[in-house]
């Protein structure tokens, strides 16, 4: 079984984490892994910003990588998709912008792209929206 540490602020996050599920997979919000990913050196803007994937072997996968095994574990459409010849080298390059800038994409577009998407109460004050480096200074105020 492996682990998907996602961010649960992040409306895509949340919404790929709904719909990923599988007897494989162990869902687990950042905040509640983050013991764990700092054992793997991991640090928390790191594990807001890309996809943290742990496999049976206890090695950490992040970025695309994590996405693949994702993927590949749950026996998704995408699998195949992501190990495509032009698809492959093009995903390493695109997903660290769509991570990096993922708060900026509106929610009608994630409705269009995921269907039923897992809103979140954070999203009523605009901090899924933030940046994740923002997100986390908003979180740490008194």
């Amino acid at each position: 079984m492996i682990k998907m540490y996602y961010d649960d602020t992040c409306l895509i996050c949340r919404t790929e984490a709904y719909h990923i599920k599988s007897d494989y997979i162990h869902i687990i919000p950042i905040k509640d892994g983050l013991s764990e990913l700092q054992k793997h050196v991991i640090d928390e803007l790191t594990a807001m910003t890309y996809l943290c994937i742990l496999d049976d072997n206890n090695v950490m996968h992040t970025g695309i990588k994590a996405v693949r095994l994702l993927h590949k574990t749950a026996d998704t459409k995408f699998n195949k998709l992501l190990l495509l010849p032009i698809i492959k080298p093009l995903s390493a390059i695109i997903y660290p912008l769509f991570a990096k800038y993922r708060y900026k994409i509106p929610k009608w577009l994630i409705i269009k792209l995921f269907g039923n998407v897992q809103d979140i109460n954070e999203c009523d004050n605009s901090i899924c929206q933030l940046p994740p480096k923002e997100r986390l200074n908003q979180h740490k105020k008194p």
